[in-house]
């Protein structure tokens, strides 16, 4: 399990995602790529996922980009994506005998899409086999369909739609009590710089934690989209220890006519090692306040 956290207002939709793959509490690989980007006929959407991510010749996001351009085939509008998603999700599930090898309970998987339509409206689908989003349920095992729960935002840019979505490690996220603050920045309308120091610190905070046994890492990914040019997102990356690399996002291409290709694991290496420090605590909040870290957003 991960942990995945999407924010979106007027101006930007923010994806977080941390890069662990653990499996009954055992560390698998913490250097993952589960998010992306993605653009069809009328939106430009984020993507990533929770829960299953490799068994045997199975790696859910090589799956992923297959299952995102079959859905496509037949329209190349989001909300049809999304729903054709869910089916072809389910078929796969069913007749691939790498899963049909695991247990219900680890067939579980979820997978978000947030974006911006070509007018500017949010959209965001969640396609589950095991979280009921319509009746607020999480079941313990796989479910034989995959659902999709799709909302699109019902006021204009002008008005400041404002969405929060998690995915993953909910439970961690709720028990940080971060919501209300991270709505405040939203509405409000901070620098989106402000808005990811405050989400990577979350989920580096919650992967600090010895009671999430391990399953949320430190390493994290994250995408930025500006309403204003959605088709080109900012790639970012934070890590709590030093490298000599900088994972990128997957691409993904699904406007009628695109040819099946798929940009994955892209890494910018360098010679020298690279540090990916958080915001320090004394100093300016990137939020643009004038008071110091500690005493605003870090708070």
């Amino acid at each position: 399990m991960t942990l995945v956290i999407a924010l979106a207002n007027a101006d930007q939709i923010i994806q977080v995602s941390d890069r662990r793959l653990s499996a009954k509490g055992q560390l698998v690989d913490d250097s993952s790529n589960k998010a992306g980007h993605a653009v069809c006929d009328d939106a430009s959407f984020l993507y990533s996922f929770t829960g299953l991510a490799r068994v045997g010749s199975h790696a859910t996001s090589r799956w992923l980009h297959d299952a995102l351009y079959n859905s496509a085939q037949s329209d190349h509008r989001f909300r049809n994506i999304a729903d054709a998603l869910a089916e072809e999700a389910t078929s796969y599930f069913h007749s691939s005998r790498d899963l049909r090898s695991l247990s219900a309970v680890d067939r579980r998987l979820t997978v978000m899409l947030t974006g911006y339509t070509a007018d500017g409206l949010i959209v965001n689908s969640l396609i589950s086999n095991f979280q009921d989003f319509f009746n607020s349920v999480d079941h313990s095992v796989a479910q034989r369909k995959f659902t999709a729960h799709n909302l699109v935002s019902n006021c204009s840019a002008v008005e400041n739609p404002t969405m929060i979505q998690v995915i993953g490690q909910f439970s961690a996220f709720t028990h940080t009590n971060s919501e209300p603050e991270l709505r405040q920045m939203l509405e409000q309308r901070a620098p989106a710089e402000a808005i990811r120091q405050k989400a990577i610190s979350l989920i580096q905070d919650i992967a600090n934690r010895s009671g999430e046994h391990g399953s949320v890492g430190g390493k994290i990914n994250t995408a930025t989209l500006c309403r204003s040019a959605p088709g080109v997102p900012v790639a970012g990356y934070a890590s709590d220890i030093v490298e000599n690399g900088i994972h990128l996002l997957d691409l993904v291409n699904l406007c009628t006519g695109a040819p099946n290709f798929h940009i994955a694991n892209v890494q910018l290496s360098t010679t020298s090692p690279v540090v990916f420090p958080r915001v320090h605590r004394n100093a300016p909040c990137p939020c643009g306040s004038g008071l110091k870290y500690r005493f605003c957003h870090r708070r």
